[in-house]
C-alpha cells in the first residue's frame, strides 16, 4: 500500500481516534501499527471481530479493562535476571487479577463468537497471584508471613528495640543524665538510638557520637549501655534484609517460570481491548460492516467522511464504481465537494481493509484493492523546482507503471496547471491507459472536454456535485450520470462583477457550450424532481412497513392474550370439574348405600342437590366424537323416549314425568336424575354404550352435586358442633366455596369460642370474622377458605 496515499487520505487521524478509544497501552500499540490488509480472509476476520465486539458492547456495555498495566518492561527485567521490587510484583498481580476479571466477564455470556477465543487465551494465574498477595501487602511491604525465618527475625528485632527503648526511658528519667541533655528526648541517627547532648558536656555522657546539629551546639550520642544492643539490632536487620531479598528472588523466579503464559494472557487482553476500541469507533461513527469483494465493486449509500462526521457537519453521498462503469469523472464548481468525495471513497476503502466499520448505511459494498493511489492537493515543491503540474505528473507517472486490475486510482484536478487543451488531451490519455490496465479510477476536473469524452467512452461515467446559484453555496450532494457546471459566471455576478461584463461573458460562450449548459441544467432539475419523488415514496414505504410491523405485533399480542385467556379458562373449568367430581363420588356412595335397589326414585332433597351440582358445571360439554345421534323433528317427550341431556351431552331414557310436564326423570347408566324439559332433546337412534362409556356417563351425572354454604349449629353441644363443622368445611372445600357462614348463636359464647379455636388451626381456613349486625352479628361467623 502506498505510504503517500495513506498520508494524503489521512488514515493516521482515524488511527489516532481508534487509539483514543483503547484503554490499555497494549491495545494502543496495535492501533498505532494497524495497516490495511489485502488478504480478504484476514480482512473478514478483522471485520467479524469488530462486529462481534459491537454486538457485545451494545448488549452488555463496556468490558472491565481498568487496572491493566503494561507490565512488559517489568517482565523483561525479570527475564534478564534482575530481582523485582515489591511494587513491581504487586503491579504484575493486579494486572493478572484484572485480566482474570475480564475473562470471567467475557465468558459469562453464551455468545460463541470470535472474541470468545481471545478470552479463552487468558491463562489461569491464580497460584502466582495468591503467592504474591501472601508475601506482599498492599503498601508494598514484604509481610512477616512470607517466611518463618522472616517472621522470627522481625520478632527478635522488635524485642531488641523494646529493650533499647526501655533503656532510653530509664536514662531520660535519670537526673544525672538529663541535666546534660539539650532536650529530654531520644532520636535515631544512622539507625542508632541517640540522646541530644549539649556539646560542652560531651565527656559527661559516655558513648559514641553519630551526628551533630547544624549549629554545633548539640551532639547526638549513642549511650554506652546501648552500643551492644545497637550492634545486635544492626546484625538482625541485615539478616532481615537478606531474607527479604531471598523472598523477592523466589517470587521473581516464579514470575519468570510463567512468562510464556503471561505473554499469552497479555496478548488476549490487548486483542480484546483493541476489538472493543474498534467497536466504540463504529458506534461513534454510526458505522456498519461492509460487504467485501474482489471484483472491483464499490457501492456506498449515505457515505460520510469520518473526520467531517466528528466535526458535526457532513452531507452523506451515494457513490458507486466498478459495476456499470470503471471510470468516474466528477465535475462541478470549486468548494462543491469533489475532493471530499475522493477522500471519502479512498478513506472508507482503507478503513474497511483495516477491519474498521465504515460510516454508511447498511449494505455497503467495498472491494479489497492491492494498491490505492491518490494524487490530491497542491504539493508544489520549491526545493525541487517542481511546479504544481510537474508535481502531479511525477506522482501520476509512478501510478501508471504500477497500476493493474486490483488498483484504485483517485486523481484530483486531472490535467490542471497547464495549457487547457494539452491538459485535457493528457487527461484523456491517462484515463484510457488506466482503464486499459483494468484499474478503477475516480477523478475530478474542470475540463469540459472530459464531460463529452465520458459520454463517448464505454465503462466511463460522468458525475457532478450540486451547487445553488442563488445562494452561491454548494449542496455537497453527488449526482452520478449528469456532468457538472462550474458556475463561474454566476459566482462572478453575485460577487459584484458589473452586469455589462457578465452579459458579455455569456455572449462569448460558444453556442454549443450554452446549449450544453442548458441541457445539463434541465437534466439536473429533472433529476432533483425524480430524487424528491423517490425520497417521498421511500418515506411512504417505510411508513407502510412500520404500520404493517405494528399490526403484526398487535395481532401477535392479541393471539397470545387469547391463548392465555383460553388456557386460564380451561384450567379453572378443569379445577371446577375435579371439585364437583369429588362431591359426586361422595354422593354416589351415599346413594348406593341408601338406595341399593335398582331404579329407585331419588327423594326430592337429593334431586335438589343434583340440580345445584349440575348448575355449577362449566360450559356445556359437546357430545363425544363419533356419535351419530341426530335430533328428531317431534319433540313430544314421554316415558320410554331416548333423550340427550344438552348440558352434559349424555344419553338416557325417560322413566317418569312430573305433574305439570316441566321436568322428566332420566335414567343414565343406572343413575336417575330429574332434568328440565328445556335441557332435553330426543335422539333418533339409541347408541350401544360399552361399560366404559356407561361409567363416563355416570361420572358426568355425578358432577351435578354441590355443598351448602351455611351451617346451623344452634342447639348442638361443642363436640357435636365441631364434628359438624369439620364435615361442613370438607364439603365446602370440595365444592370450591371460598366463603361460608357458620351459625352458632350468641348464648354464653363457649360454642363460638370453640369454633374460632378450631378455625385457627384449620390449614385451609385463610381468615374468619363475625358477621355484620344486619347478618347475624355475634351469632354468626364468616370463614374465608383457600382453594385446595
Amino acid at each position: 500500500m502506498d505510504e503517500r496515499t495513506l498520508r494524503v487520505l489521512e488514515l493516521d487521524k482515524i488511527l489516532r481516534a481508534l487509539e483514543e478509544r483503547c484503554v490499555t497501552e497494549l491495545a494502543k500499540e496495535l492501533a498505532r501499527s494497524l495497516f490495511p490488509s489485502v488478504d480478504i480472509d484476514e480482512v473478514r476476520r478483522r471485520q467479524r471481530e469488530t462486529s462481534d465486539a459491537r454486538r457485545r458492547l451494545e448488549k452488555f456495555g463496556s468490558p472491565p479493562l481498568g487496572g491493566i498495566s503494561d507490565i512488559r518492561p517489568i517482565l523483561e527485567r525479570a527475564q534478564q535476571g534482575a530481582t523485582l521490587e515489591p511494587q513491581e510484583l504487586l503491579t504484575i498481580a493486579r494486572t493478572l487479577e484484572r485480566a482474570t476479571d475480564l475473562k470471567l466477564w467475557m465468558l459469562k455470556s453464551d455468545l460463541d463468537d470470535s472474541l470468545r477465543l481471545h478470552a479463552e487465551r487468558i491463562c489461569d494465574h491464580a497460584k502466582l497471584i495468591a503467592r504474591i498477595r501472601w508475601c506482599i501487602g498492599d503498601d508494598g511491604q514484604v509481610l512477616d508471613r512470607a517466611s518463618d525465618e522472616l517472621s522470627s527475625l522481625r520478632r527478635r528485632i522488635k524485642t531488641v528495640q523494646q529493650r533499647m527503648q526501655q533503656k532510653l526511658h530509664d536514662l531520660l528519667r535519670d537526673p544525672s543524665i538529663t541535666k546534660f541533655l539539650q532536650e529530654p528526648y531520644y532520636t535515631i541517627r544512622d539507625g542508632r538510638y541517640c540522646l541530644p547532648v549539649r556539646a560542652e558536656f560531651r565527656q559527661q555522657v559516655p558513648g559514641i557520637v553519630h551526628d551533630k546539629s547544624s549549629s554545633g551546639m548539640t551532639l547526638f550520642v549513642e549511650p554506652e549501655p546501648l552500643v551492644e544492643m545497637g550492634n545486635e539490632l544492626r546484625l538482625l536487620q541485615a539478616d532481615e534484609a537478606r531474607e527479604v531479598a531471598r523472598i523477592l528472588r523466589d517470587l521473581t523466579t516464579e514470575v519468570v517460570s510463567e512468562l510464556p503464559s503471561i505473554a499469552q494472557t497479555l496478548d488476549g487482553v490487548r486483542r480484546l481491548d483493541f476489538a472493543f476500541a474498534k467497536a466504540k469507533l463504529s458506534q461513534d461513527l454510526r458505522a456498519y460492516e461492509p460487504e467485501l469483494n474482489t471484483e472491483g465493486i464499490i457501492k456506498l449509500r449515505r457515505a460520510r467522511h469520518p473526520l467531517l462526521h466528528f466535526q458535526g457537519f457532513v452531507v452523506p453521498i451515494d457513490f458507486e464504481l466498478g459495476d456499470k462503469f470503471d471510470v468516474l469523472i466528477i465535475t462541478g464548481p470549486n468548494t462543491g465537494g469533489k475532493t471530499v468525495t475522493l477522500k471519502t471513497v479512498g478513506l472508507l476503502t482503507l478503513m474497511a481493509q483495516c477491519g474498521l466499520h465504515v460510516p454508511t448505511a447498511e449494505g455497503a459494498k467495498i472491494c479489497l484493492f492491492r494498491q490505492i493511489f491518490a494524487d490530491i492537493g497542491d504539493e508544489q515543491s520549491i526545493e525541487q523546482s517542481l511546479s504544481t503540474f510537474s508535481s502531479h505528473m511525477s506522482h501520476i507517472a509512478k501510478m501508471l507503471v504500477r497500476a493493474d486490475d486490483r488498483t484504485l486510482v483517485l486523481l484530483d484536478e486531472l490535467g490542471a496547471g497547464t495549457d487547457p487543451i494539452e491538459g485535457a488531451a493528457l487527461a484523456k490519455a491517462i484515463l484510457l491507459y488506466l482503464h486499459k490496465r483494468g484499474a478503477k479510477v475516480v477523478c475530478t476536473t474542470h475540463h469540459s472536454e472530459l464531460k463529452h469524452f465520458a459520454f463517448r467512452q464505454p465503462r466511463f461515467e460522468n458525475a457532478s456535485v450540486l451547487f445553488d446559484p442563488e445562494t452561491l453555496r454548494p449542496t455537497y450532494q453527488l449526482v452520478i450520470g449528469i456532468p457538472g457546471q462550474s458556475h463561474a459566471i454566476d459566482i462572478a455576478r453575485r460577487l459584484g462583477v458589473p452586469t455589462e461584463v457578465i452579459r458579455e461573458a455569456r455572449h462569448q460562450l460558444p453556442r454549443d457550450r450554452k446549449e450544453t449548459e442548458e441541457l445539463i441544467t434541465q437534466l439536473t432539475e429533472e433529476r432533483q424532481t425524480a430524487e424528491r419523488m423517490r425520497m417521498e415514496w421511500e418515506r411512504r414505504l417505510k411508513e407502510l412497513e412500520r404500520r404493517e410491523a405494528e399490526l403484526r405485533e398487535r395481532e401477535q399480542k392479541l393471539r397470545e392474550e387469547e391463548q392465555r385467556i383460553l388456557a386460564e379458562a380451561r384450567r379453572q373449568a378443569e379445577a371446577l370439574v375435579r371439585r364437583i367430581e369429588g362431591q359426586a363420588e361422595e354422593l354416589l356412595k351415599l346413594l348406593k348405600k341408601q338406595f341399593a335397589a335398582p331404579h329407585t326414585v331419588l327423594p326430592a332433597e337429593i334431586r335438589q342437590r343434583i340440580r345445584q351440582l349440575r348448575q355449577q358445571l362449566p360450559t356445556p360439554i359437546q357430545p363425544a366424537q363419533g356419535q351419530s345421534s341426530q335430533p328428531v323433528a317431534d319433540f313430544n317427550l314421554s316415558v320410554g323416549t331416548t333423550v340427550r341431556i344438552r348440558d352434559i351431552g349424555v344419553i338416557g331414557k325417560i322413566t317418569a314425568v312430573d305433574n305439570d310436564g316441566k321436568e322428566f326423570q332420566v335414567d343414565v347408566g343406572g343413575m336417575k336424575v330429574w332434568v328440565a324439559a328445556a335441557k332435553l332433546e330426543p335422539v333418533s337412534e339409541v347408541p350401544q354404550m360399552t361399560p366404559t362409556q356407561t361409567e363416563v356417563a355416570a361420572v358426568r351425572v355425578k358432577k351435578m352435586i354441590s355443598a351448602p354454604t351455611e351451617l346451623n349449629l344452634r342447639g348442638k353441644r361443642v363436640d357435636e358442633a365441631l364434628e359438624a363443622v369439620e364435615k361442613f368445611l370438607d364439603d365446602a372445600l370440595l365444592a370450591g366455596h371460598k366463603v361460608v357462614r357458620i351459625v352458632h348463636g350468641k348464648g354464653t359464647g363457649k360454642l363460638r369460642q370453640a369454633i374460632h379455636d378450631y378455625l385457627r388451626t384449620h390449614p385451609q381456613v385463610r381468615a374468619f370474622e363475625l358477621a355484620p349486625l344486619n347478618e347475624g352479628g355475634d351469632g354468626v361467623t364468616i370463614a374465608y377458605l383457600e382453594a385446595m
